[in-house]
């Protein structure tokens, strides 16, 4: 287990837009988009719906519980977290407390289905972040090159 730096942490623990990526039973990567909370700097909490849930996930870490999960700058998508993990913990989501946690964190409100969910406790195992700002893909005209010779 590697925890995440102060810095880290703290770009983690904003609402950023992220995407989670789980192993099929056929041993294909399924991805899709997630909100979550940055418990510490060792585990990530998510909420997925008990039963069906998008994308097979709650089942595909029940049956394989490694899992990445690529955190997104909501302003500059240059900036990112990749996060390699672990479901250590699955456990009934008790009033939806995790879920309506997460969503008032991203959106300001409860989550508005009222449907069963169970939380899961991601470790954090490695991580790779670039959350300095950069302009490697800014437009504009080019600086001249160097003259030849």
């Amino acid at each position: 287990m590697t925890a995440l730096s102060p810095d880290v942490l703290e770009f983690v623990s904003q609402p950023n837009p992220a995407v989670m990526a789980t192993v099929g039973p056929d041993g294909c990567p399924v991805t899709v988009q997630i909100v979550y909370l940055a418990e510490d700097s060792e585990h990530i909490l998510l909420s997925i719906a008990s039963g069906n849930s998008r994308g097979g996930r709650l089942e595909h870490l029940r049956a394989d519980p490694r899992t990445s999960i690529t955190i997104l700058g909501r302003d500059d998508w240059t900036r990112a977290v990749t996060i390699h993990g672990t479901a250590v913990d699955f456990f009934d989501d008790q009033d939806l407390a995790a879920i309506d946690a997460m969503t008032e964190h991203y959106f300001g409100g409860p989550y508005a289905r009222r449907d069963p969910r169970t939380a899961v406790r991601i470790r954090i195992d490695d991580w790779s972040a670039e959350i300095t700002p950069s302009n490697v893909f800014a437009t504009g005209p080019r600086p001249e090159e160097p003259a030849a010779g």
